[in-house]
């Protein structure tokens, strides 16, 4: 599939936006930690998205001729905002490393990025939805990207901050996860059904998305599979530890699933006219 750099691209800048989110309001609620493992993963897969959206673009140079219509292009809004939060992400994780201490650069540098984050995120969602590829159309694609955000962010967070963590009461990161993946199917289901009903590159997506029913329950079940494994064990116990196994392998089944989805979301591809505008 010729998006594979948009797939790694996209995965990549909403898991890093969600574990700043989580770094973000983990340390408002727990202030005495630091959560430099996270903020490291944070700035490690915002390059990686940098570098996959370069790939895409052909050639570095292209990145600039990307921000030649700010305001008015998506695609440009989208590539400044993940450009500055890939920046700010990677300057939070050398001031983790190099200055801990400075409380009030870390605050700034973490709520700064959450923020730009999540109008990143905004921004792709509506990157996507005002093309002519009716399966991108609508809210869903929000959603998508939202609840990616959310719950590979927080599992991302929660398996890179164990040990910080150990001590807390997690079972809340796993009602959030739970919650995401299941108000993603809430949509996404309803939406792929609907496109039999639509015009004709919409019946089109509707056929694809038929042919890969397989692919598209293995998807589920490893999403729903791995949200359950992280919230169920954690509600039955008394205390506040996650066993680390249950985190790890909640994480696969997660990013796994979501990639899966991810790779749905663009092999179903069928424009009216053209493609990404």
């Amino acid at each position: 599939m010729g998006e594979t750099s948009l797939l790694i691209f996209s995965f990549c800048m909403q898991a890093a936006i969600g574990i700043m989110f989580f770094i973000t309001i983990s340390k408002q609620l727990y202030k005495e930690k630091t959560f430099k493992t996270a903020s490291y993963a944070a700035a490690g897969l915002s390059i990686v998205g940098i570098l996959a959206s370069l790939l895409h673009l052909g050639r570095p140079m292209a990145f600039l001729n990307s921000l030649s219509h700010l305001g008015t292009s998506w695609l440009s809004n989208e590539a400044l905002l993940c450009g500055f939060f890939a920046g700010i992400a990677v300057l939070y994780a050398l001031v983790q490393h190099f200055k801990p201490g400075n409380a009030s650069l870390d605050l700034l540098l973490r709520w700064a990025g959450s923020l730009v984050g999540l109008v990143a995120v905004f921004s792709m969602g509506k990157l996507y939805s005002s093309t002519t590829v009716p399966i991108w159309q609508g809210a869903n694609t929000f959603i998508d990207f939202y609840t990616t955000t959310l719950a590979i962010g927080a599992l991302l967070f929660i398996a890179t901050s164990l040990k910080e963590l150990h001590n807390v009461d997690k079972k809340i990161y796993g009602a959030i996860v739970l919650a995401a993946v299941i108000f993603q199917a809430a949509f996404a289901i309803p939406h792929a059904l609907n496109l039999g009903m639509a015009g004709m590159a919409a019946q089109a997506s509707a056929a694809i998305l038929s042919g890969m029913t397989m692919v598209i329950a293995l998807k589920w079940l490893l999403i729903l599979g791995g949200a359950v494994l992280l919230f169920w064990p954690a509600k039955q116990e008394s205390g506040s530890s996650f066993k680390a196994g249950n985190v790890y392998l909640a994480c696969a089944c997660l990013v796994f699933g979501e990639l899966i989805g991810r790779y749905v979301f663009y092999a179903a591809i069928v424009t009216t006219t053209i493609g990404i505008t």
